[in-house]
């Protein structure tokens, strides 16, 4: 399950990791798939809307957090990775490729603010970037217990 900030690139990652064709477009529910799901950016971005993600994530063995390069602003809100004991987080920052990238200050943010998880960036353009997130995603087990990492 992606969850994020609105234009964090959830959709784009989502197109990538599953091999989806076509163009991407806003999400505006949540979208299932074989593999995965995909949220709005809005579930994440009003709290008034967080018991989607909260219910949307119940029955997920991964979530993972996707939060733009340029973007210094943190929202996650405190615990809400954290509702349900188990899953597997993983941190995902995007748009690595963009001009105004600050991927070391954005990864030492969410560091600071605890999270915990592995921690990738990537890019659309960089197609080492996605797979080295996809092996992870394929080859880690999901139990919660991923060793923490940056790459």
């Amino acid at each position: 399950m992606l969850i994020g900030p609105v234009a964090a690139g959830k959709s784009t990652l989502f197109k990538v990791l599953s091999d989806s064709k076509g163009d991407v477009r806003k999400t505006q529910a949540v979208e299932f798939e074989i593999n995965g799901i995909d949220t709005p950016g809005e579930y994440f971005s009003y709290p008034r809307l967080y018991h989607a993600l909260i219910s949307t994530s119940s029955d997920v063995d991964t979530i993972i957090y996707v939060h733009p390069c340029n973007d210094p602003e943190y929202r996650l809100p405190p615990g809400l990775l954290n509702i349900y004991k188990g899953k597997r987080l993983v941190g995902v920052i995007t748009k690595t490729d963009l001009p105004d990238a600050e991927p070391d200050v954005i990864e030492n943010m969410l560091r600071d603010k605890g999270f915990c998880g592995p921690i990738f960036r990537t890019s659309s353009h960089d197609r080492q970037s996605m797979e080295r997130l996809k092996t992870y995603l394929l080859g880690s087990p999901p139990d919660g217990n991923a060793r923490s990492t940056t790459s």
